[in-house]
């Protein structure tokens, strides 16, 4: 029962809760988190099956080895990073999943770095559009090199839009919790 497994599975930056559901689902199939890259490939070591508790962040501070240390004080270890985004992960302790935020303003802020890293992404993007010579650019480019950057732009196009809206939504429900 030994070997890794890989999968591409796509989650957007405001899907905490999604991405650690199918990861601690994962775990209880035996496929453990060794291994995470930006295009949306997952890489698991098969194991034991277990009740493993993963949790994703992207902290600000992430360089700092006080901050790791503070992590495996806590009782959790790194199963995986890529592009900022840490996997965090620790044992279920009689089927209750700790948390890594323990408090809405922690998540907020959270959220909030994440909404500002994705809209400085955006500008240059936003930017380009608005002052480029688009007539005089497209003169100048091979239609073989026009084909991949085009759609690549198009992606990017409705991924960002769509993340930033979706991390906004988030912060206002965290921030405006609803009664009851």
């Amino acid at each position: 029962m030994s070997g890794t497994v890989s999968t591409f599975k796509l989650f957007f930056a405001h899907q905490d809760e999604e991405q650690e559901a199918w990861l601690r689902s994962m775990a209880q199939q035996g496929l453990h988190l060794i291994k995470v890259n930006p295009f949306c490939f997952w890489t698991f070591r098969r194991g034991e099956p277990a009740d493993v508790v993963y949790r994703v962040d992207f902290p600000r501070n992430s360089q700092d080895p006080d901050f790791a240390q503070l992590m495996q004080d806590a009782g959790w270890t790194l199963a995986a990073k890529t592009v900022g985004w840490h996997y965090w992960r620790t044992e279920a302790v009689r089927g209750a999943a700790p948390e890594l935020f323990s408090d809405t303003e922690s998540k907020l802020r959270n959220f909030r770095h994440r909404l500002g890293i994705f809209v400085a992404c955006a500008m240059p993007l936003f930017v380009m559009f608005v002052v480029t010579d688009k007539q005089r650019a497209l003169e100048q480019l091979s239609l073989p090199f026009l084909l991949p950057l085009v759609a690549a732009l198009l992606l990017w196009v409705l991924v960002m839009p769509y993340t930033i809206v979706q991390l906004m939504l988030k912060i206002r429900k965290l921030g405006n919790p609803l009664p009851g």
